[in-house]
């Protein structure tokens, strides 16, 4: 892509989300990153979504962390494959 009209600077994990969202909409996107590897945090630690126990006495937040939990898998197999990255 040569061109695009929205960039994204940073490929973590809302710079991604960020650019998958805006695509699915049909807009155009590049996301520029320093491109040093995988041990950028959000990088290394998204495919790692789990229940913890800071849901305790917080019932939404609970909700929420089940809600992510339940659609990961629906989520990681579509980019998979669009992208061939996750499996």
């Amino acid at each position: 892509m040569k061109s695009a009209n929205i960039i994204i600077v940073g490929g973590g994990i809302i710079g991604i989300s960020l650019a998958y969202g805006l695509a699915e909409r049909g807009e155009k996107v590049i996301v520029l990153d320093n491109g040093k590897g995988v041990n950028n945090a959000s990088r290394g630690n998204f495919g790692l979504v789990w229940v913890q126990g800071k849901g305790a006495g917080m019932p939404r937040y609970a909700q929420w962390t089940m809600e992510a939990v339940q659609a990961w898998q629906t989520f990681s197999e579509k980019l998979g494959e669009k992208n061939r990255i996750c499996n």
